[in-house]
């Protein structure tokens, strides 16, 4: 599964050229730790805190790919939040600390220098890949990336992901089959990659996926994070044998806290000198899920005290002691500050350029995804429009000519749409559902107030005429 693309990847020769460096390379991050990181909710019900994660600590290297694993509900993907500076949950309570190369990291900064992939894939399905690619550079890197640049980035990209030959496909729509699940996992990551991160997040890479497409996106982030020194952390639920064996640290948690961390060779010598050893022939991310999940288990009081005891081992060991203090250690060593002289030029497009790319991205979509807009268009022209207007134009005694009629049609169709139009704006604006419904239907309430059906234009006062009435998209 070794793709020497990758390797190859900080030495193109191209790419020393056209992009000034290697772009991919991490020269800057060396490691990133935490240190006691404790998240509290309040239950609504029994008005008691309780802790989703508490007293996590640990750290990765550059070069490093580490895995957080755990039973479901253990607190993973709170954990992969929180790393990343993200909401860990509705009206959570964060303590601890994180640290970019032993140094507290300010929150611009720390965006420049990560990016994080959701656990769902959010492509565009009627896009290429390469368009894909090509639309995550010009909606983030800056300007002073000339598209020569940015060019040899997706191509490099294309290559190290292993996706050259899916350059001109289209990701997938409901009606055309595009490419698979494990090479939409790998375009989404590439899509992050645009922006050279230093730290990559990845939520769940593998969910989804068969074993052979699972090995293959966590075979190609581990060489990924080797070849150009970055450090990459994902949660990941239960991998196979050989997946597993490709990350070089584990944090194993259940139930919010450590079970394990530190390298994946040694996880098996260490259970077996606590009382757990591994079996032959098992799986051990399999083995390991089994001991420190208590939902499942026959009898759930035995299984919270086998959970409850591993722990408390870890919490006692000499590795998470040592764990602690080596951080503890080079924090106090260092100045609070982090070095962000590699991410000064890394800011985001103007605004413009952003508009002019969503644009450029909505009109592709628009013809290509037959169901999304053909039958749309169809639907308010002839089931809407024209069906309706047959009825009612001949009922209300309006004008009876053709040209009459179909410019009563016209209106009709850019009458819906305006009104689709406003939807689309308010639930751009505000992503919530309930805010959005209630300001959609105030706006065409308010519309009708001052369009002339309720009272006419003619005795509006100056503030309701001027303010409201005449930018009325109801009013034809």
């Amino acid at each position: 599964m070794h793709d020497p693309s990758i390797s190859n990847l900080a030495r193109s020769p191209d790419l020393e050229r056209n992009d000034g460096g290697d772009f991919l390379l991490n020269q800057t991050v060396q490691s990133f730790s935490w240190q006691d990181l404790t998240v509290t909710v309040r239950d609504r019900e029994t008005k008691k805190s309780r802790d989703l994660i508490n007293a996590i600590s640990g750290d990765a290297q550059h070069g490093e790919l580490v895995a957080l694993m755990g039973p479901s509900g253990c607190g993973k993907t709170t954990l992969l939040n929180v790393l990343a500076r993200r909401a860990a949950s509705s009206g959570a309570k964060v303590i601890g600390e994180t640290y970019v190369n032993d140094s507290q990291a300010d929150a611009k900064s720390f965006q420049r220098m990560t990016s994080y992939v959701e656990q769902e894939d959010a492509l565009i399905g009627s896009l290429t890949v390469q368009e894909t690619l090509k639309f995550a550079a010009d909606l983030s890197l800056p300007r002073s990336v000339s598209k020569l640049q940015r060019m040899e980035r997706i191509r490099t990209l294309l290559e190290a992901f292993g996706i050259q030959k899916q350059a001109n496909t289209l990701v997938g729509t409901p009606i055309r089959k595009g490419i698979s699940g494990g090479q939409k996992r790998r375009v989404s990551v590439a899509s992050q990659l645009i922006t050279c991160p230093k730290i990559l997040f990845l939520d769940e890479p593998t969910s989804g996926l068969d074993s052979t497409a699972s090995y293959e996106v966590i075979s190609y982030a581990r060489e990924l994070a080797r070849a150009n020194n970055l450090i990459i952390i994902a949660s990941i639920h239960q991998p196979s044998t050989t997946t597993f064996k490709l990350f070089d640290k584990l944090l194993l948690l259940s139930s919010g806290r450590t079970c394990y961390f530190g390298r994946t060779e040694h996880v098996e010598s260490y259970f077996d000198t606590i009382g757990y050893p591994v079996p032959l022939q098992t799986n051990p991310a399999e083995f390991l899920l089994d001991i420190v999940s208590s939902d499942f288990s026959g009898s759930k009081e035995l299984a919270s005290e086998r959970v409850q005891a591993i722990q408390n081992a870890w919490t006692e060991s000499t590795q998470a002691i040592s764990v602690t203090k080596e951080i503890s250690e080079r924090v106090h060593s260092m100045e609070k500050a982090v070095n962000k002289s590699a991410m000064e030029d890394m800011t985001r497009p103007n605004g413009l350029s952003i508009t002019l790319a969503l644009l450029h991205r909505s009109f592709i979509k628009s013809y290509r995804d037959v169901v999304a807009y053909g039958i749309r268009i169809v639907m308010y022209l002839v089931l809407i429009s024209i069906l309706f207007s047959i009825v009612s134009y001949w009922l209300s005694n309006f004008q009876p000519t053709a040209e009459a009629f179909f410019t009563w049609v016209m209106w009709i169709f850019l009458d819906l749409v305006a009104a689709e139009s406003l939807v689309v704006l308010v639930t751009a604006i505000f992503p919530n559902f309930v805010i959005a419904l209630a300001l959609v239907a105030f706006a065409n309430g308010l519309w009708m107030s001052v369009g002339g059906f309720l009272v006419t234009p003619t005795i509006l006062n100056p503030f309701w005429k001027y303010v409201f009435h005449y930018i009325d998209y109801q009013v034809c």
